[in-house]
Formats: C-alpha cells, structure tokens, sequence
C-alpha cells in the first residue's frame, strides 16, 4: 500500500484561462485585434508613456505588484499556446529586459478567442489586467491588442538544475534551455496531465537512506504539454519507438517558456521536441538470485474479485487486472509468493490468481495455504501464500490475531527438499494515510510511524514464538512494512539481527516504490540470523513503480493505443496464457529472493 492511503486528486489543473472581453464591442474586438498578414510585417508602433516593462509587472516576488491594474506592456512572442485545448495564449519577452536577474522578463498574455495566434518573432503591444492564477503572473482581459512587426526571438536562458523556487520565479515566463541530461522522476500524471517530472539524477525518498536523497524537491522541474485539458490522447512524451517513458528515462535536455501547473509548482513548455531515451529499459524477466529455492513477496495492489470495491469496477478491467498479475507472477517463478493487498473474502481471492496461474502454467504448479483459524485480521485486505508442492511441504500455519494489527501477519511453515525446516511470515503494516488530528502525526516519517514501529516489534514476538512452535529458528519475515529503509520499524529489525536480503540489490536499483517522484523501499524479505547464510541473492523486479498508470488495468488507453505503448490487450493465446503484460500489474515492485540449500535442524 502506498505512503498514503490514496493519492490526492492533483490540484496541477484548473480551468484554461480565458481573456474576458465581454465588455468590447465586436466592432472595437474587430479593430483591436485586426491581424496582420503573416509574411508582412507591420510598422513599428509608435512610442507610447504608457508602456509598463514587462519586469515591472512581474516584480521580484512571487506575485506581481501590479495584480489587478491595468497595464500595457509590449514584448516579441516567444511561443503561441493559443487554442481552447491549449493554454489559451502566448508568452512575451521583453529583448533588452531591466538588468535586474531576480526579475523576469517574461508574461503570459491570455488571448482572446477571436485573435489569430500570433507566431513566435511577432513584436505585440498588448493591453489588459494584470493578474495570477496558479501564481503564473500574466495579462487577461485583453483590451487592446497591436502587432508591431518582427524581431529575433530572444535566446534563450541556459539553466542548470537544481534550480530553487526563487530561481524558477525569476525565469517565469522567459524562453529557458535546462541543460541535461535530465531524469525523469515521476510519469504519475503523464495520462492524466500531460506532465512528466524530470530532476538531475534519480531522487529517492530523504528517509531510504544511501542513496541520499539526489535532486531534492527543489531540483525537479515538471515537464508540461503545453495544455490544460485532462487525458490528453494521443498521449504525449513518448519515446522514440513510441512506447510510453519510465522513470528512470532520460533527455539530453529541454527547451522551452517557463509556466506554472499549479500554485508555486513550475514548469517547462516545451518549443523543441523532447528526445526522450530509454535509459530505464523494461526487463522482460527479473535479475538472477541464485540459490535453490526463490521466495517472493509481491503487493498486488488491492486484488479484489467483488467489482465495484477497491479493485477492479468491470468484469473485463478484472479480467486485466488478474492477468497482469499472473503474467508477474509466473514471471517471477518463485517457489514461494508472499502477496499482500488480496481481498479478504475466504479464500476466494487467492483461488482465483491460482486457478489463473495454474491454467497459465498447465497444471497444478502452485497450491494456496489456507487461512488460519485464528483469522487474517479485521481489515479488507489481507495477506496470502502460494507455494509449489513439487519444492515444499507446508507443514504448519498460524497468524497473530492481536487487534494491534489491521492485517494479521501470516505464518505457513515449510520443510523443502533437503528437509530443512523454515517459516515465512508474511506482512503488511499500517499505511501512512488516513492522518489523525493529534497523537501519532507525521514526525518525519510519514503518519502511524509510532504504530508500525510498535507492529514490528510485534512481528518479532510473533517470529520468536513461531520459532519455537516449530522447533527451527529460520525465519523470513518478508511483505509491505510501509516503511522506508532508515525508519524506525525497518531499524528494529536490524536490531533483532534480521538481515535486509534487499541490500544485495546495487543501491540505484534498491526500490520497490515511487511517489510523488521520490523513490523508495516499502517491500522486504528480512532473514532472521540463521536464516542469513542461506541468502544467495535478491533482486527488484521493476515492472510497476516505473511505470505510468495508464498501462494498469482500466488505465484508461483504447485498445489501439494500449497496443502502440505495448500495454497489452487483454485476452489469451491458443494455450490459454494471459496476453496482458506485467507491466504496471501492481504499484509496487515484487521482490525475489534467492535460498541456498539449507539443513535440517538438529
């Protein structure tokens, strides 16, 4: 489950922003706004005492001083966003600007919709009312309207990042090139926006530990299509084989007018296409681990067979859903899948990935533990174990069913082929939405730090106890902690001697999770100290935290575009295997892990 319990609707959008000229005249809108013939350039208007410079009305804060007042200002076009499906406008530059770097020599003039766009080089002199929205400075309500002529496009900035708001505010409206290479950190809202979030280098998540941080919040620069409308289609920014960015993909840099998204929240319009490289490849299989027997665990990213509920809303985006998370599944081909966010319905939920996986794989490869009779915890969502009888004997299974949990831990304990006798223990702890107004608040580590951290001292009592209940001390306790790596409940375990079999994975790839453009480990397979020197070797399969919803089930692509971006189209081959990929089956990472042989215990 992700940081939060759910994303917040992004407030990166409102309505297009219209120039209001309902109090002209269409005689006087006619005169105004007259075009002139491109290809022809019109004389030079005349001076005017009334001009206000550009820099002026920006001014050196974050909102203009002039927010309210009329002003006339004059500049040469920059770029032409006009249209009802585009920002409705254009950006101006003043050429010869006031000398002061912490103003900016660039506004956004809102057009009229019955003006032809002016082309970039065009030379306006533009009357209105000053105003912000988003606090992007520009000029509505457009009165007066006059071209006078061409000149050059003003050059534009060389910007480095990271870059500080006060910079970006400095910059606003002005032509910029960030130079690169430049990542991008986050394709959340490219669906949804038209918006990509690029950083110098990878940021992961202040509270994972090494590597430390990369850009910062401050660093990032979001990356805009030039358009206010939602679901955007075709989908823009696509790589050049025309399948959709990762995170973790690159250009070599960009070039375009500096807007806003929303309020405080900068970024780029492009002029000049966006390369972007496939820098993050998608792995058709997972990393080698080694070992004899592989374990994963694996957040299925509210599996629920009852539509309408957490999961899936139609029988078809179910029959998706299933099928990615099959197609993951037996990508992974572990001995062992830990799951995590199953509807907790019986064993309805774990029967119907195993009949699909089963008939995927042509027979009865894998088997599902039954729940304990001591119950999966009062929450709606629980964990589960499927497991291949072929490598391993279930030999017991137990949950702790202390209300201190939402989602009781399971425990299903296995002898494998050389007789050695081992337990998983799978779980999910609280997440860090649903905020509560006092008490146990966000300190740093997102909220309920104080009850995961209690939640894994649990576990390890539960570990403890179930250790000896079955007379052998090998333990993994493995699933979604919620929990970042330098946090408090991961530093438990730690602690109690629990090694992070994730710590094998090279730091750079040490992920699982990525939100709000930050990456991060939420999911683990922690061995206890006897276990550890079976560890042969772990890896992250990232088949979902780098990549954009729209290839989830119901990620909102017909079935023609679904196919262009290599979502896959739901359906099955003559011998009955999903065709729907595993990428973006979950918005978590599973992770494998790699067992050498063990011993039995003495």
């Amino acid at each position: 489950m992700p940081p939060a319990a759910q994303r917040s609707p992004s407030v990166r959008r409102g309505p297009a922003v219209r120039a209001a000229a309902s109090a002209m005249t269409a005689l006087a809108v006619a005169a105004c706004l007259s075009p002139t013939p491109l290809g022809h350039a019109a004389a030079a208007c005349p001076p005017a005492a009334d001009l206000t410079p550009i820099a002026a009305v920006q001014g050196s804060g974050d909102r203009s001083p002039s927010v309210g007042r009329h002003a006339t200002v004059e500049g040469v076009v920059t770029a032409t966003f006009a249209g009802r499906a585009r920002l409705g406008g254009v950006f101006l530059q003043d050429p010869a600007g006031d000398g002061d770097p912490g103003t900016s020599e660039g506004l956004f003039v809102a057009l009229p919709a019955q003006a032809t766009p002016p082309a970039p080089g065009e030379v306006l002199r533009v009357a209105g009312r000053v105003s912000e929205a988003r606090t992007l400075t520009q000029l509505t309500a457009v009165t007066s309207l006059r071209r006078c002529g061409t000149a050059s496009v003003p050059p534009a900035r060389r910007v480095t990042l990271p870059l500080g708001s006060a910079g970006w505010e400095a910059l606003e409206g002005m032509r910029v090139r960030v130079s690169g290479p430049l990542t991008v950190n986050d394709v959340y809202d490219l669906g949804r926006y038209g918006e990509l979030t690029l950083a110098a280098g990878r940021r992961f998540a202040p509270t994972q530990g090494a590597p430390a941080g990369g850009a910062g919040a401050l660093g990032d620069i979001v990356l805009d299509d030039g358009s206010r409308e939602r679901d955007p289609r075709p989908v823009p920014f696509r790589r050049d084989d025309g399948s959709l960015p990762r995170d973790g993909d690159t250009v070599p840099g960009v070039e375009g007018v500096v807007g806003t998204v929303a309020a405080g929240v900068h970024a780029i319009e492009p002029t000049a296409r966006v390369g972007l490289q496939a820098s993050n490849p998608r792995r058709a299989e997972p990393d080698a681990v080694g070992g004899t027997l592989r374990v994963a665990t694996f957040n299925v990213h509210n599996f629920f067979t009852t539509l309408g509920d957490r999961g899936a809303r139609s029988r078809r985006v179910y029959a998706v859903q299933r099928d990615k998370l099959v197609s993951a599944i037996a990508g992974l081909d572990a001995d062992a899948v830990l799951l995590e966010e199953i509807e907790a319905n019986g064993m309805t939920g774990e029967n119907a990935l195993l009949d699909a996986l089963n008939a995927r794989l042509g027979g009865d490869v894998y088997a599902a533990v039954p729940d304990p009779d001591t119950g999966v915890g009062s929450d709606r969502i629980k964990q589960a174990v499927l497991y291949k009888p072929a490598a391993l004997t279930l030999v017991a299974r137990a949950s702790d069913p202390r209300p201190l949990f939402e989602r009781a831990p399971i425990a299903a304990t296995f002898e494998d082929a050389t007789g050695a006798t081992l337990t998983f223990i799978v779980v999910h702890l609280k997440s860090k939405g649903g905020c509560p107004g006092a008490g146990d608040v966000d300190r740093g580590y997102g909220c309920w730090n104080l009850r995961r951290s209690a939640q894994a001292q649990a576990v390890l009592d539960f570990a403890a106890e179930r250790a000896r209940a079955v007379a052998s001390p090998d333990i993994l306790v493995a699933g979604d902690l919620n929990s970042y790596a330098a946090e408090p409940p991961v530093r438990l375990f730690a602690r109690a001697g629990y090694r992070d079999a994730g710590a094998r994975v090279p730091a750079a790839e040490r992920y699982s999770y990525v939100y709000s453009g930050a990456a991060g480990t939420l999911d683990y397979a922690l061995l206890s100290p006897s276990l550890e020197r079976r560890l042969g070797g772990a890896t992250y399969w990232h088949i979902d935290a780098d990549e954009s919803p729209l290839l989830a089930a119901g990620g909102g692509l017909g079935p023609a575009e679904a196919a262009a971006v290599g979502a896959g189209a739901p359906g099955r081959t003559a011998s009955g295997a999903p065709t729907a990929s595993p990428y973006r089956a979950s918005d978590h990472d599973p992770l494998l892990v790699g067992l050498l042989p063990g011993a039995a215990a003495p």
